[in-house]
């Protein structure tokens, strides 16, 4: 289990928060814009952003009435969720489209409240922007047909549909060219977090033996299908009470 540094329960569901989010965050901050009060801020604006992100992947699953609980690491966030039976696969793409659907809602929200009371500058102007950059820019990347983003598992929730029995054949293809071109269009225009990234996740398809990519700090922002768990594997932890040694 990951070491955390904060546990609570917001709107009945268990979360974690672990070390390395913050301190991920904090070095992502640091690279920006050197200054503490602006490194705080980032930190609180990732951090809301991302949690937005998985209450929208846990509320869609609670529907449903599965099990959820909460985690932040690295850069990003995992929703765990254990249905009480077989989900469709047009159900498990809603609980896999959620979390960036209700961040793109926010970050217009928050675009349009700026616009009506704005303009804002200094250290408002800063969260306001990258309130905005996060949840729009993150939402929408993270809904690339890449595995394991959110738009990597509604691939899947589609193939299952239309091509039941080439599933996996299908989506490694697809996998291998989208972040192919995000590789070389990251590159091409310098973005290099973009770039890291995107070389993981085509590593992680091309990587002999994988069963899933191991965890890292992809953005946001992603939910764990409670169906990819392999055979004599446990079922993914599912919390229901904060852990009280953390």
């Amino acid at each position: 289990m990951m070491s955390s540094v904060m546990s609570f329960r917001l709107f009945g569901i268990p979360v974690t928060i672990g070390g390395s989010f913050i301190l991920v965050a904090a070095l992502l901050g640091l690279s920006g814009a050197p200054r503490i009060e602006t490194v705080v801020a980032w930190v609180a604006l990732v951090f809301v952003s991302i949690l937005i992100h998985e209450l929208g992947h846990a509320f869609t699953a609670l529907s449903f009435g599965s099990d959820v609980a909460i985690e932040l690491n690295g850069l990003g966030g995992l929703t765990r969720w254990n249905p009480p039976g077989e989900l469709t696969p047009g159900r498990r793409a809603l609980v896999a489209a959620a979390g960036s659907a209700v961040g793109l809602v926010f970050g217009g929200l928050v675009w349009l409240a700026a616009r009506q009371l704005g303009p804002f500058s200094g250290l408002t102007g800063f969260v306001i922007t990258n309130l905005v950059y996060v949840n729009v820019f993150w939402g929408l990347l993270n809904w690339l047909p890449i595995r394991p983003l959110d738009g990597g598992h509604l691939l899947l929730s589609l193939l299952e549909k239309v091509a039941p029995s080439r599933v996996e054949t299908v989506a490694k293809v697809i996998f291998v060219i989208t972040a192919g071109i995000a590789l070389f269009l990251a590159l091409r225009y310098e973005l290099l977090f973009v770039a890291l990234l995107a070389g993981w996740l085509l590593f992680s398809e091309f990587a002999a033996g994988r069963a899933r990519p191991p965890a890292g700090p992809v953005p946001d922002l992603s939910y764990e299908d409670p169906r990819q768990e392999s055979a004599g594997e446990p079922a993914p932890e599912t919390r229901t009470e904060p852990d009280p040694g953390h």
